[in-house]
């Protein structure tokens, strides 16, 4: 019963996500367009955008019309696709970063330990804000870079503000491994440390380091969202510098954290304009810690079933200690 449970999170978490995940990039491979209701003609006369959520539009409009519905179908590409990228590459380099700390000397990982521990007291997000500012806030002269490289460029610069944490991480469990007795008899048997690598310490470490993936996922969610209420957007952020009267800034693409930044506002005029995003970036999240608990319920060494013991009254009688269970053992002496 229990691994029909964890599978059943698994497949909660990961269909969510790839489901939206392959909806949107089929949404986008077809070329549609956001469909848009400006204005209706209903029992009450005339009405205007933005539309509440109805039995006609789910989950209602912008004040331009569109259907948040479609907005957001056409952001998951952006949002999860981007989240999986970042966690992706952030994993393979703190993979190959962690496992050589592992391997290190005591006083080399101590420094090094030492020189990484100060990214879990920075925000991640406020690093992510400082460095991406200059590329992702467009200037009066407007932007140098093109969309696809502004994109690029935030995955990759995500990714290693994620790498250092990840990497230690990796480092400590390499290390618990490498702290077993059977890799004391390995190494005094002449095992290199490759052998150790690809023998031992990989076929452990392996399990854990599937759970790990679905925390980093949530973890560069997270990152994205806090540079949206920034007002830095996934993507670009499109900023107006006419004298005679601008918008609000606004981003290039329909990416969830983007949404909700752009239209916090709203949650106190049209409520579902923000919550619209809002739900489903957290169901994403939702999704990735069934996953995640899952995944944990299935690979994790440490975590092991319990096991009933049924003792029957027939055992407690043949096992009952009598006078007759002892017997003499030795030659016996003579008078």
């Amino acid at each position: 019963m229990t691994t029909l449970k964890n599978w059943l999170l698994i497949g909660f978490g990961a269909g969510f996500i790839l489901l939206m995940l392959g909806w949107s990039i089929l949404f986008h491979s077809q070329g549609a367009e956001i469909p848009k209701t400006v204005m209706t003609n209903g029992d009450e006369g005339f009405a205007a955008a933005p539309f509440s959520p109805s039995s006609q539009i789910l989950f209602g409009t912008d004040r331009d019309g569109y259907h948040m519905f479609y907005k957001v179908l056409d952001g998951a590409v952006y949002t999860l696709g981007a989240a999986i990228a970042i966690s992706l590459v952030a994993f393979l380099l703190a993979f190959l970063v962690g496992v050589l700390m592992g391997f290190w000397k005591p006083a080399f990982r101590r420094y090094s330990d030492k020189m990484l521990m100060g990214f879990y007291f920075i925000p991640q997000s406020i690093i992510a804000y400082n460095v991406l500012y200059p590329l992702l806030w467009e200037t009066e002269e407007g932007f140098t870079t093109t969309l696809n490289e502004r994109i690029i460029w935030t995955i990759l610069v995500l990714a290693f503000i994620m790498l250092p944490t990840t990497a230690i991480l990796i480092s400590n469990e390499t290390k618990e491994i490498l702290g077993k007795e059977f890799i004391a008899g390995a190494r005094v048997l002449g095992g290199s440390r490759f052998f150790l690598f690809w023998k031992h310490v990989l076929p452990h470490l392996r399990g854990r380091l599937f759970i790990l993936f679905p925390k980093l996922v949530i973890q560069a969610l997270l990152i994205i969202a806090h540079l949206g209420f920034f007002t830095i957007y996934f993507g670009g952020t499109d900023v107006c510098y006419d004298l005679y009267g601008c918008d609000p800034p606004k981003p290039f693409v329909q990416e969830w954290a983007s949404i909700m930044g752009t239209n916090y506002s709203e949650i106190y005029n049209a409520w579902w304009i923000f919550m619209t995003p809002m739900l489903f970036f957290s169901l994403a999240i939702i999704a990735l810690t069934a996953t995640t608990k899952g995944l944990e319920g299935l690979l994790d060494p440490t975590v092991k079933p319990r096991k009933k013991k049924v003792i029957s009254s027939h055992s407690h009688a043949s096992s009952a200690v009598t006078a007759e269970s002892f017997h003499r053992v030795g030659k016996e002496v003579s008078s």
